[in-house]
Formats: structure tokens, C-alpha cells, sequence
């Protein structure tokens, strides 16, 4: 058995991401409900009384990672509709769920709603379900609703309509209004003309019944309905940033909240503008909103803590929903220098650390800008910092361990690619002076980029569609030759926009002349290719359709090395030996390549974010941090 230690990681704050609020009764009392999304720990919900200040936890089913939708149905029952896409209902009386639907729609349910007869769920890419709350049964399905092209793939709202129909603000790849008629099973798409060519229609809502206001790339527009005819225009409030967070009507006018700086907004339709209410609110934390009463808001931001503010009074308290729990490595990278491994949870923009020492872990709070999560942690020996890359908006933050953890003066914000359209960190590593990161760009839209940040001082240049209309998926460094190797696929990210292209490419990118020296295909009409690691030859190691290829970028030449191995997941290089370390089927090894590619497994550990460091790889698996002595 290799000698291996363990270490436990340590428990973090649980995401209110893409969350709603709902009204709904617990114990016989009224009480605000929204979820946390907790992917392989399970989903939970929150229940909690702004008045008397309690709360409680239930967890959701198991199997069940979070549930976008919350809605309270006609009888009194909350209906979810969940991330692997079932509908289930929550029955406060009996202090249990139901299963409603299971199967028919395959993946995360984004929004939906529950007329006074059906519960309307929307679920990527595109599908709904109408489900008939009093007969208890499944309706139907649409596979997609939306009847235009490209179809759109996100229900991120639906509400109920005041002529007893069903609107969903549908969008990605462009954006879409979608109205249903639960009685005809008859769905209509609209796309009016200040959306077209918008991908994005985020928050919608009636203020009254001719008139839907709905956010579109963050501004304000208002639209008669039916017609879907624009009216007005709200210009932007000045500062950075949309507005959004599931705006709510409070003793009739129209409230709205802008993450940036914690800004609470009031519609004047007088004036046709946004007035302040209140800023610095809610932590200037990402929050939803909902109303509490006649004259308060209520908002719970991802990290858990439910605020109330009084809109005429402006007084303000707070809840802590207590929302702590398991969370699997999202990234890590070990610092032994430092006595630390950091790592970061999915999805709720944290990070911890952990000290190799004593074996404590700690929650450290926020890494990074926005919403998302930390993709990718590397060590910046220049520097002696921690940089971490961040999706939503392709940052790279900079952690000094031997600093006091201080959001955002430590970790700070380094340098960013979201001015050039990039959204998702893809891969980051560092060539002893520069940092480069591969990243693919906002939903509906094509051009990835490679960027290179200089770690002194955060300057960066990025170089977008490297490959026209395609995303850089993977990096290989080649230090000793000064080349960047670059793999790229043609969709866009999350399949979220039609490709133009057919043939992912490989590509060497010189890191002195700062310009591609080689690009090349594997096979054409081959999608997607991935660089994986650089061979003892010189060779990169690239999977492409399942098979394992050598390629010398020098020369362009590709030895085929035979089909993948069954389950192979990742492989690291050993800097200091070239050994090559992998993890297949489930567990971790050696991996040799010479004209074919061989594994011989030493531990039977399901390894991932694979590492070595300082005569150590580490990796995580489960709850567990492993660092195995590889010097023996």
C-alpha cells in the first residue's frame, strides 16, 4: 500500500444559487422557503419567519442535488421542480415529499410555475412539463417548447399569465417569451423586436395586466401584453452592472436589486426612471427578492443570510439561515512551502484551506467576484501567491497565505478576460513568469480566448478566437521549447450557440513571438479534440473520439497510440521526473506511453484534480484530500 495521507475537507457555506423565494407554511405557520443547490451532498431547503426570526432545514430526497423551482400550489403543497429534472411536492402537513414525475425530463430544471391547476416545469435543453395538480397526473412534455430557431434551451421564469396562461422568459442561445395554454396544450414563441439577437431575458413579471416588465441584457424593458409591443425603455441607474435578482412588486410599485454595490431600486413610471432606495444592502452579496407583507422585501443571498428591509422606514435586519455543510473539491492545489493545500467548493464562489500539519481545515468566505465558483488553483512562485480562476467572468484572483484571509484585499482581484466576452475558465497554468488561461465566452455566443497575465502586476492580453468561433478546452505547456499547446472544440459553452465550424483544432502558440506557430486538425469533422499532457518524447498527448494520439507540433506529425483506456478521467505530469500519473476506472496510477498507452493502478482511489507537488501527488476524492509519497 503506498504511503498516504488524508485530510478532511473542511465543511463550507451552501449556495442559494439560481434561487427563488416562495410563501409557503411550516409548522402551521407562514414562512419563506428558497434551496440550496448541493450537487453530490444532496440538495436541501431553507424554511424561515421574518417575523419571529426561526428557521429550519429539510433535506431533499436523495439523489436530488438542489431544486431551482419553488412553488406553492392551490392546495397548500410546495411543488419543486429539481436538478435531474423530476417534479416532486412537499406536503408542509405531513413534513414529506411526493413524487410527482420522474424520468421524463432529463436534467436541471431552471424555473416554472403553478396555475390555479397545473405545475409547469422547464428543464434544459429547452423542455417542459405540464403536470394536472388536481387530477395527479403528467399531461405532457415539450421537447423543446420553443417552436423558433435556434431553439431556446433555459426556462430561467415562468409565471402565470392574467389570462390564466403560462409565460416563460426562455433564453440561450437567443432570448425568447414562450406562452403556454395548459388547456390546449398549445404553446406559442415570441421573439419581439428589442430582443432579437439578445441572448439573455432574465427576470419577468406583470405589473399589471397589460404590462410585463422584463429585464433584457440587465435593462428594463416594458411590453404590452399580449402583444409583446414595446412601451418604454428604462435606461440604466448610473454605476456598474444590470439589475435583476427576481425583482417583486411591494404595495404596488416595482423594486429591483443590483448586486455590484448592494442597490435597492424603486421604478418611478412617472419619471420613467430608477430611484434609489438603499445601497450597501444585503452585503452587496448576489440576492433574490421577494415580499414580506405589505411594505417589507426580503432577500437571501447565496451564502445564506435572509435580509428584510422596510421600504418606507428603511430598517433593516438580518437572519443567518445557518446554510453549512459537505461540499466536494471543485479545485485545489497543494502549497507545501506554505503548509497548506486550498481548495474550492462548487459553485458558491468560496474557498478553504487546509493545514498540512495539523489536518484543520477552514472556510475561508469568498475568492472571487460575482456568482459561480473557482474552476481552477494553481501556486505563483514569484509572487509566493495562490491564484485562482472564477467563473462567471473568466477572473483570476490572488491569495497570499501569509496574509489575513480579507475579501477583497486578500484574495484580490488580479486581472480578468470577461472586457473580451469570456466567461468560464477552462484550464490555468504558469510558465515560471507568466500566467496563461484558456476560457470559453458568455452564453450564446462564439470565441474562446487564450490569455496571458503578467502575476507582478495583473496586466493581461487576450487573445480572442485564437480559432474563429471556437473555445480553447484544454493547455500543455511546453517550457523548455516555449510553446503554449492549445486544444479547441466548435460549441459554444454549454452547447449554449449553433457552431459555424466542424473540426476542433490543435494549436501551438509560441510564448516569446506571442503568435500560433502551428494549427492542425486530428480528424475531420471531428468536434472537440483535448490536449492532456506533455510526453517524455516531447510529444503532447492528446484524446480525440476516444483515442489516444502523439503529436509532435514541431513537425505536425500524429502517431495513433490505440483506443482510450476504459474510464480514463485525467492525467498529471511529475515536473521533477516526467513521470506521468493518472486516474482510470477508478483508480490511481501510473501511465506509460511508448507506442501504446498502458496504466498500472497503485491505489484504488477515485482520484480527481490530480497533482504532484514537492514529491507528493495529491488529489481529492469524496469529502478527503489524499496526498500519496511518490518519491519511493
Amino acid at each position: 500500500m503506498a504511503n498516504m495521507k488524508r485530510y478532511q475537507i473542511p465543511e463550507s457555506r451552501l449556495p442559494f444559487v439560481n434561487a427563488e423565494i416562495e410563501k409557503s407554511t411550516f409548522g402551521g405557520s407562514p414562512h419563506l422557503v428558497s434551496s440550496i443547490w448541493g450537487g453530490s451532498g444532496g440538495g436541501r431547503l431553507y424554511f424561515w419567519n421574518p417575523d419571529t426570526g426561526s428557521h429550519v432545514m429539510r433535506k431533499l430526497p436523495e439523489g436530488i442535488p438542489g431544486a431551482y423551482m419553488l412553488r406553492t400550489g392551490p392546495d397548500g403543497k410546495l411543488y419543486l421542480g429539481c436538478g435531474n429534472g423530476d417534479l416532486i411536492r412537499y406536503n408542509p402537513e405531513a413534513d414529506g415529499y411526493e413524487a410527482l414525475v420522474s424520468g421524463e425530463l432529463s436534467s436541471i430544471t431552471w424555473g416554472g410555475c403553478v396555475t390555479d391547476r397545473y405545475a409547469v416545469w422547464a428543464a434544459s435543453p429547452g423542455h417542459v412539463g405540464v403536470y394536472d395538480v388536481l387530477e395527479d397526473r403528467l399531461v405532457n412534455v415539450f421537447r423543446p417548447i420553443d417552436t423558433e430557431q435556434p431553439a431556446a434551451l433555459y426556462g430561467h421564469r415562468g409565471i402565470t399569465t392574467p389570462d390564466g396562461k403560462v409565460l416563460l422568459a426562455i433564453d440561450v442561445p437567443r432570448a425568447r417569451f414562450v406562452v403556454l395554454d395548459p388547456e390546449t396544450m398549445m404553446a406559442v414563441s415570441h421573439t419581439p423586436e428589442n430582443i432579437v439577437g439578445v441572448g439573455s431575458t432574465g427576470d419577468a413579471t406583470f405589473l399589471d395586466e397589460q404590462t410585463l416588465a422584463a429585464f433584457v441584457a440587465g435593462e428594463l424593458h416594458l411590453m404590452s401584453y399580449p402583444e409583446f409591443k414595446l412601451l418604454e425603455r428604462v435606461a440604466l441607474p448610473p454605476g456598474e452592472g444590470g439589475l435583476g435578482g427576481k425583482a417583486c412588486v411591494v404595495d404596488g410599485r416595482f423594486y429591483a436589486y443590483r448586486a455590484r454595490n448592494g442597490e435597492l431600486y424603486r421604478l418611478d413610471r412617472e419619471a420613467h426612471a430608477w430611484e434609489l432606495v438603499v445601497d450597501g444592502w444585503a452585503d452587496g452579496d448576489t440576492a433574490i427578492l421577494h415580499p414580506w407583507g405589505e411594505k417589507d422585501i426580503c432577500a437571501v443571498t447565496v451564502t445564506g443570510m435572509a435580509h428584510r428591509l422596510n421600504v418606507d422606514t428603511l430598517k433593516a435586519d438580518v437572519l443567518d439561515l445557518e446554510s453549512t455543510g459537505p461540499m466536494q473539491a471543485h479545485a485545489l492545489c497543494a502549497v507545501p512551502e506554505a503548509n497548506l493545500i486550498v481548495g474550492a467548493p462548487f459553485i458558491n464562489q468560496r474557498f478553504w484551506t487546509i493545514d498540512t500539519d495539523t489536518g484543520q481545515g477552514r472556510d475561508c468566505g469568498r475568492a472571487a467576484p460575482g456568482g459561480g465558483q473557482i474552476n481552477q488553483i494553481i501556486r505563483e512562485p514569484q509572487t509566493g501567491c495562490v491564484l485562482m480562476s472564477s467563473y462567471t467572468t473568466s477572473t483570476v484572483t490572488a491569495f497570499d497565505p501569509a496574509q489575513p484571509v480579507s475579501w477583497p484585499e486578500n484574495p484580490r482581484v488580479l486581472a480578468s478576460a470577461e472586457s473580451e466576452g469570456q466567461m468560464r475558465p477552462m484550464a490555468l497554468v504558469h510558465d515560471g513568469r507568466y500566467v496563461w488561461m484558456a476560457s470559453s465566452p458568455e452564453y450564446g455566443t462564439l470565441g474562446g480566448a487564450l490569455s496571458r497575465i503578467d502575476p507582478k502586476d495583473g496586466s493581461i492580453r487576450i487573445w480572442r478566437h485564437l480559432v474563429p468561433d471556437q473555445k480553447v478546452n484544454a493547455l500543455v505547456l511546453d517550457i523548455q521549447k516555449r510553446r503554449v499547446y492549445c486544444s479547441t472544440e466548435i460549441f459554444g459553452d454549454a452547447n449554449s450557440a449553433p457552431p459555424t465550424q466542424t473540426t476542433g483544432q490543435l494549436v501551438a502558440f509560441d510564448m516569446d513571438a506571442l503568435a500560433v506557430v502551428r494549427q492542425q486538425e486530428v480528424v475531420e469533422g471531428l468536434p472537440s479534440v483535448r490536449v492532456q499532457a506533455l510526453l517524455p518524447s516531447g510529444e503532447v498527448l492528446v484524446l480525440a473520439n476516444a483515442v489516444f494520439y502523439a503529436w509532435d507540433a514541431a513537425s505536425g506529425g500524429l502517431r495513433e497510440l490505440g483506443p482510450a483506456l476504459k474510464g480514463f478521467r485525467e492525467v498529471t505530469r511529475d515536473s521533477d521526473t516526467g513521470d506521468l500519473w493518472a486516474c482510470v476506472e477508478g483508480q490511481v496510477g501510473k501511465l506509460t506511453v511508448e507506442s501504446k498507452v498502458s496504466f498500472v493502478p497503485v491505489v484504488d482511489e477515485d482520484g480527481k484534480y490530480l497533482q504532484v507537488v514537492g514529491g507528493n501527488l495529491y488529489f481529492a476524492v469524496g469529502g478527503e484530500v489524499c496526498a500519496m509519497d511518490v518519491t519511493g
